[in-house]
């Protein structure tokens, strides 16, 4: 697939099939991530790949929390199962802690780009991702659980990817209402 087709065909799938994604798969989506752009060499992204007994922990995790508040049923514990367990991989995007405000403003760029990169490499695999930045992200929890340093790194998010059980249909706006052109 050619990378145009990629970036048009790309969209945040919600819904995966349990089949698992190979392991070179995931490989080969780090490597193109870790080429995406970043301002003065800073490599501030790090990428953890997640299998499935620390899955089960963070399922475990999210089931205890939910349990906190209201409305906790044997169905929603079953979404909380197919959210967390059922794509076909989980990989955690950390990015490294910058004192510099400015620095870490083009870190966080860049590390997004990575992202993009990653998701745009899974496309092209026919995998799809979904790119997600919830209150699990924030866990002291998490952190611990996906051995992450708080004081080093940050958890910029966790990329979903697997087979698309279901690919919605996105309706964007034209490109002249997000668009200017200048003399």
């Amino acid at each position: 697939m050619d990378v145009i087709t990629a970036i048009q065909t790309r969209r945040t799938i919600h819904k995966y099939t349990d089949k698992r994604v190979p392991p070179q798969i995931i490989d080969q989506c780090i490597e193109a991530a870790h080429q995406a752009p970043n301002h003065k060499l800073t490599w501030p992204w790090g990428f953890i790949v997640v299998g499935p007994n620390t899955r089960e922990r963070v399922f475990q995790m999210a089931v205890e929390m939910r349990k906190k508040a209201p409305g906790m049923s044997p169905q929603v514990e079953q979404r909380l199962r197919e959210k967390l367990m059922n794509p076909g991989g989980m990989v955690i995007v950390t990015q490294s802690v910058c004192d510099d405000d400015f620095r870490e403003r083009e870190d966080y760029a860049a590390t997004s780009c990575a992202i993009q990169n990653f998701m745009l490499a899974a496309q092209s695999f026919g995998y799809g991702t979904k790119w997600s930045t919830g209150a699990l992200t924030r866990l002291p929890e998490t952190y611990a659980i996906f051995d992450v340093n708080i004081d080093s790194d940050k958890i910029v998010g966790l990329i979903w990817m697997g087979e698309p059980a279901q690919i919605p249909k996105i309706e964007r706006p034209a490109l002249n209402t997000v668009t200017r052109y200048l003399d």
